[in-house]
């Protein structure tokens, strides 16, 4: 049987785990989302409702071109988490902004929500139009996907970095623990 001790390390590297996988999702996410975006800015429209174009759509495409270099920054951002680079910054500031990011995405998404309930209450009136499909099952969980991985990263950054451990990973053929010096 094991001990409380035992139990309790199991948890803490079933954390570490989420946490340092959820730092690569998020920059996963990042570079997905760009390029989704180049692709639509490029006219693809696999994804979109039918009769849907950011080509035609000025409002859209600038959209689209502003997303994209967001989404990268986005995607750097989760990396300085778990990079050795990523040591250069203050963590305030990785903190900040990784919890600023997650919190956007859940916001972006959180007007959905209303929306999903009636759903599945069936108390939503009228049927659902192709932009409203698009919003309510690709787009929309998209950022609440995008909110839990920043969030998950953040979580497990703050708790990696809060009593001076290292800020991410070491990189090949860096020691994790300072050599001793011989006499």
């Amino acid at each position: 049987m094991a001990t409380q001790i035992e139990v309790a390390r199991s948890i803490g590297r079933a954390q570490v785990a989420v946490a340092g996988w959820a730092r690569y999702a998020a920059c996963g996410w990042g570079i997905a989302f760009a390029a989704v975006h180049l692709y639509w800015a490029l006219g693809g429209t696999m994804g979109l409702p039918p009769g849907w174009s950011l080509r035609s759509n000025t409002p859209l495409l600038v959209i689209a071109v502003i997303a994209i270099p967001l989404c990268l920054g986005a995607a750097a951002l989760a990396l300085a988490l778990v990079r050795p680079w990523g040591r250069r910054f203050p963590r305030w500031l990785l903190l900040s902004a990784t919890w600023g990011v997650a919190a956007l995405f859940v916001i972006h998404a959180a007007p959905a929500l209303p929306d999903y309930v009636g759903l599945v209450l069936g108390r939503r009136a009228g049927a659902l139009t192709p932009p409203d499909r698009f919003d309510l099952f690709l787009y929309e969980p998209w950022f609440l996907v995008g909110g839990i991985v920043f969030g998950l990263a953040a979580w497990g950054y703050q708790r990696r970095s809060r009593d001076g451990r290292s800020q991410g990973a070491p990189s090949r053929g860096e020691p994790t623990a300072p050599l001793a010096r011989e006499a």
